[in-house]
């Protein structure tokens, strides 16, 4: 019978082995996962800290007794830590009862996902947490639960960085925000991000800019500025680093510690595949630029990817991605996808700016909504696009990302037929608008 053996069993590589029992009701499907809990909502746990998810269990999709229900077996606080490609086994450390052992596989599927980045300056501190897996939720809201916390200090700017200052805040704590920079949530422009700011200043979120701990002092943060700053709790978001180092003796092709794979979801060997947090792949609009994305969609198209090509669909193949994503802040919404800023530098181009109201502006809570998008000179092919603004930011970005993967160009967009009326848009919807000026642009170029 053939065997799969899936590392990791958060978002992909549980969906994997679900399409794959799905497809194939015969293969033998075993799932190791490093830690206690598998296929989880993780994007959902910082709104389990803010109320607006109410059960811990609605963020559980499956248990390990449920996956059995299904004939996969999955074996957690289990750690795979070498990978032997020419003997097509993998070494398993068992946490619980402290050994070590060795498996076999005919097909092996990597979703090792990443581990949060330390700061030396806290990582002693008893109160500082990362939040990365459930167990990381149950630990940082006890700890706010039996210390009855007023008041926490969020370190970093990035997507947990912002909603969980704002869940925080939802829940009655003060947040101080600390960036070791000027610029906060470097995913949007630096002249498009005044809504953080704001939404800062009107929740009452104290912003420290250019500062970072230097070390921690009971229940005090000293910073780098010299400041000394209540931190009874301390939350730290500033990034993630690829768990791959498991991988560096097994011939599989690493770089910048990120797995590359083909568009069948292949790594350099060919019975092993690769998907999440620790792969990387290309855009699918501009296929000689690399992306690493950490979001969940990828992970799941990937993950469906994989499993029919195991089944023994080759149809079913990785365009690659656009790296669509959106964040809330509070009442406001900011979504972008594409390249980055400094990738599009590296192709000619012009740029199109459109502000208008998100509906009708006679409409009485009709509210500014900000499109920017980058244009490539030569083809009219959408590089990136930025949206900021209060509502409608996600129909606009969901437009935009789905318009430019069937090869829309930016001209195009004078003819995306919208649904119209007063609530919802204008007869020119803000899309539209980006379109004609960018004919407009391109005739005075």
């Amino acid at each position: 019978m053939t065997r799969v053996i899936v590392v990791g069993g958060v978002a992909g590589g549980a969906t994997a082995a679900s399409q794959l029992r799905r497809l194939n009701p015969d293969i033998e499907i075993v799932i190791y996962e490093r830690y206690r809990d598998i296929s989880y909502g993780s994007c959902g746990m910082p709104y389990y800290i803010g109320g607006d998810v109410e059960k811990w269990d609605s963020l559980t999709n499956m248990t390990p007794e449920k996956f059995r229900d299904r004939n996969i077996f999955v074996k957690t606080e289990h750690e795979i830590t070498a990978v032997n490609s020419k003997e097509n086994t993998v070494t398993v450390y068992d946490k619980n009862s402290d050994t070590e052992f060795t498996d076999s596989y005919d097909y092996l599927i990597l979703s090792p996902g990443g581990s949060p980045k330390k700061l030396p300056a806290v990582k002693d501190s008893s109160q500082t947490f990362s939040l990365h897996k459930l167990a990381d939720l149950d630990y940082i809201v006890k700890f706010i639960k039996e210390n009855n916390i007023k008041e926490a200090v969020l370190v970093g700017s990035g997507y947990i960085g912002l909603e969980v200052t704002e869940n925080l805040t939802k829940r009655g704590i003060k947040v101080t925000m600390l960036q070791h920079d000027e610029q906060i949530y470097k995913n949007i422009e630096a002249d498009m991000n005044g809504v953080l700011y704001e939404a800062m200043t009107e929740q009452g979120v104290t912003l420290k800019l250019n500062t970072e701990i230097d070390y921690v002092d009971g229940g005090k943060a000293v910073l780098s500025n010299g400041e000394k700053i209540d931190a009874p709790l301390i939350i730290t978001g500033v990034g993630i680093t690829p768990n791959t180092k498991f991988l560096n003796s097994s011939n599989i092709t690493l770089k910048d510690g990120l797995i590359p794979i083909n568009k069948n979801g292949q790594t350099n060997i060919d019975n092993i595949y690769a998907l999440g947090d620790a792969v990387m792949t290309h855009f699918q609009h501009v296929p000689e630029m690399t992306i690493q994305s950490v979001l969940a969609w990828p992970a799941h198209r990937l993950a469906h990817i994989i499993a029919n090509q195991l089944a023994g669909d080759r149809s079913i193949t990785h365009e690659g991605l656009l790296g669509t994503n959106i964040v809330k802040f509070f009442d406001y919404n900011i979504a972008t996808f594409g390249l980055s800023e400094k990738d599009v530098a590296e192709i000619p181009h012009f740029t199109v700016d459109q502000k208008q109201k998100n509906k009708s502006g006679y409409m009485k809570d009709a509210s500014p909504i900000h499109i920017r998008v980058y244009v490539s000179k030569g083809s009219g092919l959408i590089l990136r696009a930025a949206v900021v603004g209060t509502e409608g930011v996600d129909k606009r970005i969901d437009v935009l990302s789905a318009h430019t993967r069937l090869g829309g160009t930016v001209y195009d967009l004078i003819n995306i037929e919208i649904g119209y009326s007063p609530p919802f848009s204008s007869p020119k919807d803000v899309i539209n608008m980006i379109g004609y000026k960018a004919i407009e642009k391109a005739e005075d170029l």
